[in-house]
């Protein structure tokens, strides 16, 4: 009996991973997947160090360039199988082979699009927003839409969108600018160019001046915070719990200044270790549970996305389209401006509640990277 050794941080997936499990193991009766958990990063490489490794990891953060020399690379393996370069998404793979190997194949991959409620465009008689609406445009619904009583307390914001460095991060790339570095190497000159400070201006107007997107703390009467905005920037997780009903339709992210059309991506990744004995059967499970079982998340492979009818789904075919045009978010290409995060969001909550300067705080972050 030969043993694959499967170590997943992901445990909301444990149940895809088991199913996977189950199902390979009967194609192949003489081999046994045994499933760990891993409960962050640290015992991830602690596992990986010692003497009984696992031959697959799946992280919850793609490893970019496999900066930690964990994996090995899939191109040779996904060039053997004939047409599996052509069925796997473009975009995917782009961002995946940021240093040309490729250590794994993303999974849960989720970029965001704006959700809107239809039923709330109807009662304000706005028609709603097409694909190629501009920032000003957002702005100009979202003041629309945003309902306030006469103390000030709104029931409907006419945007919804975290306070997060990342969550920010689409606008300022649509807008030609970016936090760090291509190879994340530095974040002066990109995270304090003019193209990053005037997106990160745009954003913290429609928090403090026009006042369309719900502030931190800010006191709310919506019934239901899910329905709180009438337009939400929105992840591919959230869609799915929550904006499928008819009365939502998905539209991309607006035009900014700059004209660029790219999005950031959210993704885990799973891939054979450098340690596995035995990597020849550890792809071949490797494929089966990537690109042979289904997620409830959307595929990496346009033939499985056409199997399952998300295609021409009117939510999920528009999230794979954008797969076209992502990009690698600063929290995948630098180590150091990730662990800033947390300091670097108090900084953006202080431009919004306390009109700290954007262009100097910016510039501050340069210390990060």
């Amino acid at each position: 009996m030969t043993e694959i050794r499967f170590l997943t941080q992901i445990a909301y997936n444990m149940r895809q991973v088991m199913a996977a499990k189950e199902s390979f193991e009967k194609i192949n009766p003489d081999v046994r997947i045994i499933v760990e958990q891993s409960k962050d990063y640290f015992e991830m490489m602690q596992s990986f160090k010692s003497d009984e490794a696992p031959d697959i990891i799946e992280t919850g953060g793609f490893q970019v360039s496999n900066s930690d020399g964990i994996f090995i690379d899939l191109n040779p393996y996904i060039a053997e199988i004939e047409g599996l370069e052509e069925d796997l998404y473009p975009g995917l793979l782009r961002v995946a082979r940021n240093s040309g190997i490729l250590p794994g194949l993303p999974i849960e991959v989720s970029p965001p699009l704006i959700i809107y409620n239809k039923e709330m465009f109807d009662q304000a008689g706005l028609a709603y927003p097409t694909e190629a609406w501009t920032w000003d445009d957002m702005v100009e619904l979202a003041r629309k839409l945003t309902i306030r009583d006469e103390q000030g307390i709104a029931s409907q914001f006419g945007f919804g969108l975290g306070v997060d460095i990342e969550w920010f991060e689409p606008f300022v790339m649509r807008n030609g600018g970016s936090y760090v570095a291509p190879d994340g190497s530095t974040s002066r000159g990109y995270v304090d160019s003019p193209a990053t400070i005037e997106a990160f201006r745009k954003i913290i107007d429609a928090f403090r001046v026009h006042n369309i997107i719900r502030k931190p703390g800010e006191q709310s009467s919506a019934t239901d915070e899910n329905d709180e905005s009438a337009m939400t920037f929105c992840f591919i997780w959230n869609t799915h719990h929550h904006k499928l009903h008819d009365r939502y339709q998905v539209v991309g992210l607006p035009v900014m200044p700059g004209g660029k059309e790219a999005n950031m991506i959210y993704m885990g990744g799973a891939g054979i270790t450098t340690k596995s004995s035995n990597p020849r059967l550890a792809w071949e499970f490797l494929r089966h549970y990537m690109l042979e079982c289904h997620s409830w998340m959307p595929p990496i492979s346009k033939s499985q996305a056409e199997e399952r009818g998300l295609t021409e789904h009117r939510i999920w075919s528009r999230y794979l389209k954008e797969l076209d045009h992502v990009q690698l978010s600063g929290y995948y290409l630098s180590k150091k401006w990730n662990a800033s995060r947390q300091l670097i969001n108090d900084e953006i909550h202080k431009m919004i509640l306390e009109g700290a300067d954007v262009a100097q705080t910016l510039r501050s972050w340069t210390r990060f990277t």
